[in-house]
């Protein structure tokens, strides 16, 4: 059986660079890419293409190109699994015989000058509206309605993940800001980082909030570029003058959280399913890994991977990176360019690069010896989509003995040599990691002893803050296909979906129902407004001004909701908690549609 390995990597400029296209962008960087693996452009017989955001970027780039008589062309896109899904195509392609040299590149350049980083993502919930030139902003339908309770951006949903996560395991900010900390240090050594300063803790914890609990520190960047590897068959890269990058494993995890009653969103991620495919593929554990380069667009985002692949226990991920193991010097290295935190955003393909920096060798003052067995991940939507790669610097054996040998050679030179050593920095984690891990679904709400620091943070208590009311909401207008859906509401009467073929309760949202499938007739019933809090951020505007408090709320009826919360005051905030008895109440506005938000009731405990 033949392996693959991967044999060029081509990288543009990253960062704050204008002027250029993202389909000259991935042309460039293929070609670099084809020169640092010391073929022809001619010779690469497939490509597999990951657009990003700014899209232009399809099959017509093999045209830009000058390729001919492809044996393999595509667009993947799995959003930021898509470098994970392109490795693993790509080699099942070679070692399959299907084509010898398959390029695989992703570019964007949602970055414009003058423009705020911000910015960039805008268009995501792009139902919200604009404001006319002397009144409040139009909010159409229900993607308006949502924008319109705080629904704005990506960054929201991985907030109420966050919040959710601590909130059944005593997660605190601080533990997701060692992360932000540690990939800092890394960053320094990385001159292609976009920023390179170090911070601290306090600096962490004093930068703005953009949606509580996550601070501008918990958020990645946005570039400019491309980035583009090489795959080949292991026997041409060993004849090739670079080192090769041999890739002994690849899974993906596609857990399709269902938002209702029993999700383990925020809990649990694709990377249970998608790394013990590539671990079990590989022939290793986590024991036997000495690096990880993991997806980071939130800080959030590396603990529940770390929790999800095996190196800490389930809810020990905080701990785990306040123990500094994550950092230089630590015991397990991670993101060691910086990250998507720190280095740039090229999506998925941010870790699998500096995973093949680190592999051949090239990291100068950031290159680190644990290079034997090296985690890649990827991480696309709101933790919806995840793959993994394992990679090295060595072949693989394929006998049982040579397997064996490899194993204990990367527990030998690896940094730890278990999981629970990988926490023996800090005595209190150690002693957790020791103990049975525990599954998400095994922890009751409230169980965890949770540090409850004021959640206004440095920036401010809460009780300085103004609320957002109905004014910061704008006008409501319906549409046809939720037009019971807000009619109900001027009469006080919450409306969802219901399938009349399963009796199964939907959001109002919903189109179909996943039991009935085509059979599926839904129609408009009246819930009962009365529900559970499941998690909430608080939504900062950049320029100040009053806050949004979106929730998710579980409806009696099981689905979950995206809302938003009436409080009596700012300081309701501090007392709020996941589980907390919630129901819906309405609001008439002179002009525009009647909605609902959702109340905290005083909870029976």
């Amino acid at each position: 059986m033949h392996d693959a390995a991967i044999t060029g990597l081509g990288m543009t400029s990253l960062g704050r660079v204008y002027g250029t296209s993202p389909r000259r962008l991935a042309a460039s960087a293929v070609r670099l890419a084809a020169a640092d693996a010391e073929m022809d452009l001619c010779d690469v017989d497939g490509l597999l293409i990951c657009p990003g955001i700014t899209g232009g970027l399809d099959v017509g780039l093999a045209g830009v190109l000058g390729l001919r008589d492809l044996a393999l062309l595509a667009v993947i896109n799995s959003l930021g699994a898509s470098a994970t899904t392109a490795v693993q195509v790509a080699a099942q392609a070679v070692i399959s015989g299907t084509a010898r040299a398959v390029a695989c590149v992703f570019a964007d350049a949602p970055l414009r000058e003058g423009m705020p980083a911000g910015s960039a993502f805008g268009a995501f919930g792009s139902q919200s509206g604009h404001a006319g030139a002397a009144g409040p902003p139009e909010r159409h339908g229900l993607g308006g309605l949502a924008a319109g309770y705080g629904f704005g951006s990506v960054t929201v949903y991985y907030a109420l993940a966050a919040r959710r996560h601590m909130e059944r395991f005593g997660t605190t900010s601080e533990q997701l800001g060692a992360i932000a900390v540690a990939q800092r240090q890394w960053a320094a050594g990385n001159p292609h980082a976009q920023f390179r300063d170090q911070i601290t803790l306090a600096d962490h914890q004093r930068s703005r909030w953009v949606a509580e609990p996550l601070h501008l520190l918990d958020c990645s960047l946005v570039s400019n570029g491309a980035i583009a590897v090489i795959v080949t068959s292991a026997e041409a890269a060993a004849s090739g003058r670079r080192p090769p990058v041999h890739i002994w494993g690849w899974g993906q995890g596609h857990p399709g959280q269902p938002m209702a009653n029993g999700s383990q969103f925020g809990l649990v991620t694709g990377a249970v399913q998608a790394g013990r495919a590539a671990m079990g593929m590989a022939g290793v554990g986590p024991a036997d890994v000495t690096m990880c380069q993991l997806y980071d667009c939130y800080t959030f985002t590396v603990l529940v991977t770390l929790e999800d692949y095996g190196f800490c226990a389930k809810g020990e991920g905080g701990p785990f990176a306040a123990s500094g193991a994550l950092a230089p010097g630590g015991s397990l290295p991670v993101n060691t360019g910086g990250g998507q935190l720190s280095a740039y955003y090229m999506w998925g393909f941010t870790p699998l690069s500096e995973a093949i920096v680190q592999a051949r060798g090239d990291g100068g003052n950031r290159q680190s010896a644990a290079t034997d067995m090296i985690l890649v991940s990827g991480n696309g939507g709101i933790l919806g989509h995840h793959g993994t790669l394992v990679l090295s610097p060595h072949r693989r054996e394929r006998s049982s003995a040579g397997r064996a040998r490899q194993s204990a050679m990367a527990r030998a030179s690896g940094p730890s040599a278990a999981p629970g050593a990988m926490v023996a920095a800090k005595p209190e984690a150690a002693a957790a990691a020791r103990a049975e891990p525990r599954t998400a679904a095994d922890a009751e709400p409230g169980a965890a002893a949770v540090s409850r620091a004021e959640p206004g943070g440095p920036d401010g208590a809460h009780s300085l803050l103004r609320l957002a009311g109905p004014d910061q909401m704008g006008v409501v207008r319906p549409d046809p296909r939720a037009e019971p859906f807000f009619t109900a509401a001027a009469e006080d009467v919450l409306m969802i979906r219901r399938c009349d073929g399963c009796g199964r309760w939907l959001v109002p949202t919903a189109s179909g129902c996943s039991r009935c499938a085509d059979d599926a007739t839904l129609t408009w019933a009246p819930a009962s407004g009365r529900g559970t809090l499941v998690s909430w951020s608080v939504v900062h505007p950049r320029g100040g001004g009053p806050v949004a408090v979106p929730a998710l709320v579980e409806l009696a009826e099981g689905p979950w909701l995206s809302t938003a919360l009436r409080l009596n005051d700012p300081p309701e905030l501090a007392t709020l908690r996941a589980g907390r008895p919630v129901a819906a109440e309405f609001v008439h506005p002179p002009d525009g549609a009647s909605y609902p938000v959702f109340r905290p009731l005083v909870s029976s405990g």
